[in-house]
């Protein structure tokens, strides 16, 4: 037995030196609890590994002794099962030093470590204790058949016969007719306690709660989780970037009668769009020309209103030779050049046409309580 353990310990050992060059190499610091605890992890569980083989050769001897001249294949089994965890082992090791050369491109970190080394650390412990688990199946059946008794084939079959369905025993309960063994000695006015205990299915779910809990904990408040001021912050730039995108797209969708006044950078787009596509008509402050009439002034041709002067840019008045602009500006663009034109009312240009049309008015806007007022009759 000990010349086994040494010799799949050593193996162990061989094996986990790649890690521990990996944990000297990876860590990016001069020192990692977190790294130096997962490669101790990684190290302990191959010693465990280098035993459970170890004890399986072993049992996988004894066994074959047990046959005597029958042969028996699970020596073999057991030799080529060894060989597959050595070699599953190495190429983790190799897959850990190829991860270790990539990790400077990740950027992102978890407890101290690049994500992929932390990743490849994390599988490496997963694939260990997966082996540890079939090598401790197979001890458990290599037990098993030396112990075996010649009855004993039979005393199995009554056992398996009997035995009750996992989902049965999931949702275990006792039956009604033995409740009177679950019976307590409290008596409340002739209601009687019943000593049941939970389902499994209910106390599983309370025991994976509590592993989440502790996964939670090690992740938002020991490790690089991102904490509630963090979320918060990253939630109010995704809002922005969603309200940008509406009033992007909300802006697109304005028409003649639902166009509003634009603000100071509006009116300033509007500007620019004027002075590159409206002089030629209406001269550079507006005052207009021979073609265009003058827009400072309150006199307009076909009203002077904000959705009246959206309406006449994008269809346009082809009578009197002022064209439609809808296929070549969108409709924020139009709403910025209304707005634009608009807010020459009342200035003064440097060579003002003479008025042309009809005298417009703004109507003014009534709230509804002077308009109550108004309507009210007089006492």
């Amino acid at each position: 037995m000990y010349k086994y353990f040494n010799k799949y310990s050593l193996l162990a050992a061989l094996v986990a030196m790649p890690a521990v060059g990996f944990a000297a190499d990876g860590g990016g610091s001069d020192f990692n609890p977190i790294l130096i605890g997962l490669i101790t992890l990684i190290i302990i569980l191959l010693f465990g590994i280098g035993m459970l083989g170890s004890t399986l050769a072993q049992l996988g001897i004894a066994y074959k002794k047990k046959l005597k001249e029958e042969r028996s294949s699970n020596s073999g089994a057991v030799k080529a099962l060894l060989l597959l965890i050595a070699a599953g082992l190495s190429s983790t090791q190799l897959f850990a030093q190829d991860a270790a050369e990539a990790a400077p491109q990740v950027s992102k970190a978890i407890a101290g470590l690049p994500a992929i080394e932390f990743y490849m650390l994390m599988g490496t412990i997963a694939l260990e204790l997966i082996v540890m688990i079939v090598l401790m199946l197979l001890i458990k059946v290599m037990i098993r058949a030396l112990t075996a008794k010649p009855g004993d084939e039979q005393a199995q079959a009554e056992k398996a016969a009997n035995r009750i369905p996992f989902w049965d025993r999931f949702h275990s309960a006792v039956a009604v007719e033995h409740e009177e063994d679950i019976m307590l000695d409290h008596d409340y006015d002739g209601i009687k306690e019943l000593d049941n205990s939970l389902p499994p299915w209910w106390k599983y779910g309370f025991y994976v709660t509590i592993v989440i809990a502790f996964i939670y904990i090690w992740y938002y408040h020991l490790g690089s989780g991102p904490s509630s001021r963090e979320e918060f912050l990253a939630e109010m730039k995704r809002g922005e970037k969603e309200v940008a995108a509406y009033l992007a797209k909300s802006a697109n969708n304005v028409d003649e009668n639902t166009v509003e006044m634009l603000d100071e950078a509006g009116i300033a787009a509007g500007q620019d769009l004027f002075s590159k596509n409206c002089i030629a008509c209406h001269g550079p402050d507006g005052g207009g020309n021979a073609v265009g009439p003058n827009l400072a002034d309150a006199y307009w041709l076909h009203k002077g209103g904000l959705k009246d002067i959206f309406k006449s840019i994008k269809y346009g008045w082809t009578d009197k030779g002022m064209r439609s602009w809808k296929d070549d500006f969108s409709p924020k663009q139009i709403a910025q050049l209304a707005s634009y034109v608009k807010s020459l009312q009342g200035t003064t240009p440097t060579a003002p046409k003479e008025p042309q049309g009809e005298l417009y008015v703004e109507a003014e806007t009534t709230t509804d309580d002077t308009a109550a007022e108004e309507a009210a009759p007089e006492e």
